[in-house]
């Protein structure tokens, strides 16, 4: 990435991007400059020992989760196994999907550094102080929350564990947080697109149907505003292109962190429920789950409000366009207007994998699906022996014979 101002994008999304250098996510110098042989070299060597390093500690960590005790429910063993495997393939998913896309991210920051300098030739000028310290924020309370996540189980495991642990969820929230800050930023070009049209077309009609002398806004000559209106038609279409290329570069890892924070919810919830049913020994185990399966939740939710509100403030420049329609008294205008009304049919910003939208609906299928399966998972315990029965009557069987 060129940085071209002390505060640009480059500056909002810097403090994210250390961290996904630091974890392995993106290389330390970006593919798409002119790299020598020596920077090439350290990228590669980077990679390979970020996926040495995730081997490794996915090794023991998994080792160590596997031989836990699931309270004596079969069910519990089986459906925990599945829920490891899945969290600690995800970095490898993670790290594979960041560094193959990586030259389409940087694209992405080239455009919408594009983008906010055609809003500064609008008159509007993007306040990046506020983003940079709300960037800077998610990221020193992923890393605060992140420990005293995993100091919770201290009490549990061993050093080599907690320091595993510490990684693993440190890559998922890091990967999280780089598709939660880019969408933000698609989200404040969209909200300074529609107060540019609402600086310049009035939207607020009188009793008579036309604007009053107190609107909000400015009401500028026909030139001005058909001139305006042709570049905010332009910019609308080029972050639409922007969210396309987002949803092409996070689509597989986010989806992945999705399926995998609704494959831990089950197994948690399902712990959770044995834990106040049964009291045993796992009660605080099952607890300590829960609340780690929340904290996975808060991101995927995160990026799901973000999402949905891309959603929304698409929407919204439609509603102002006909607002706009029925204030105008220019017939030039008014053909434009429905022009960009078309268009915004057409295409309208979603964040989305291909499968689904990430928006709200998600969110209530995530929650039905969990507890079909919870009540699933359930109907099978009761249903099948545990452990504990099964050992009892091997041993029982070894010892007549």
């Amino acid at each position: 990435m060129c940085r071209t101002n002390s505060r640009d994008v480059y500056a909002v999304i810097a403090p994210c991007v250390v961290m996904a250098k630091c974890l392995g996510l993106v290389p330390p110098y970006d593919s798409d400059e002119d790299l020598n042989i020596r920077r090439r070299l350290f990228n590669q060597l980077q990679l390979i020992a970020t996926f040495v390093i995730i081997i490794w500690m996915a090794y023991f960590c998994m080792k160590t989760d596997l031989e836990l005790p699931s309270g004596g429910s079969l069910v519990m063993s089986q459906s925990g196994a599945i829920s490891i495997f899945m969290y600690y393939f995800q970095p490898i998913c993670g790290t594979v999907g960041n560094r193959f896309h990586n030259k389409h991210i940087n694209r992405v920051y080239a455009s919408i550094h594009a983008t906010d300098e055609k809003l500064g030739t609008l008159g509007h000028r993007i306040n990046y102080n506020d983003h940079w310290k709300v960037t800077i924020s998610l990221t020193i309370f992923s890393i605060a929350a992140s420990l005293i996540v995993v100091a919770m189980y201290e009490v549990v495991y061993d050093f080599r564990y907690i320091v595993g642990a510490i990684f693993f969820l440190l890559h998922y929230v890091t990967l999280c947080n780089y598709a939660i800050i880019l969408a933000l930023q698609l989200l404040q070009r969209y909200r300074a697109l529609v107060e540019v049209f609402r600086m310049y077309f009035p939207t607020n009609p009188t009793c008579s149907g036309f604007p009053s002398v107190h609107t909000e806004t400015t009401v500028c000559s026909e030139k001005e505003q058909l001139t305006v209106l042709k570049q905010i038609k332009i910019l609308h279409d080029k972050l639409n292109d922007v969210v396309e290329l987002v949803n092409y570069c996070f689509s597989v890892q986010i989806t992945f962190c999705v399926g995998l924070c609704f494959v831990i919810g089950v197994v948690c919830s399902f712990g959770l429920f044995r834990a106040f049913i049964y009291r045993n020994e796992l009660f605080y185990m099952g607890v300590l789950n829960f609340i780690w399966y929340m904290y996975y939740l808060f991101f995927v939710l995160f990026f799901i409000a973000v999402g949905s509100k891309i959603t929304r403030e698409g929407k919204r420049i439609g509603v102002l366009v006909h607002k706009a329609i029925n204030c105008s008294t220019s017939s030039a205008v008014i053909n434009e207007l429905n022009i960009f009304s078309q268009q915004l049919l057409h295409r309208s910003p979603v964040i989305t994998c291909g499968l689904f939208v990430y928006d709200w609906t998600l969110l209530y299928t995530m929650i039905g699906a969990t507890a079909t399966y919870l009540i699933i998972l359930i109907q099978f315990d009761v249903s099948f022996p545990n452990l504990v029965n099964v050992n009892g009557t091997t041993s029982n069987g070894s010892a007549g014979t």
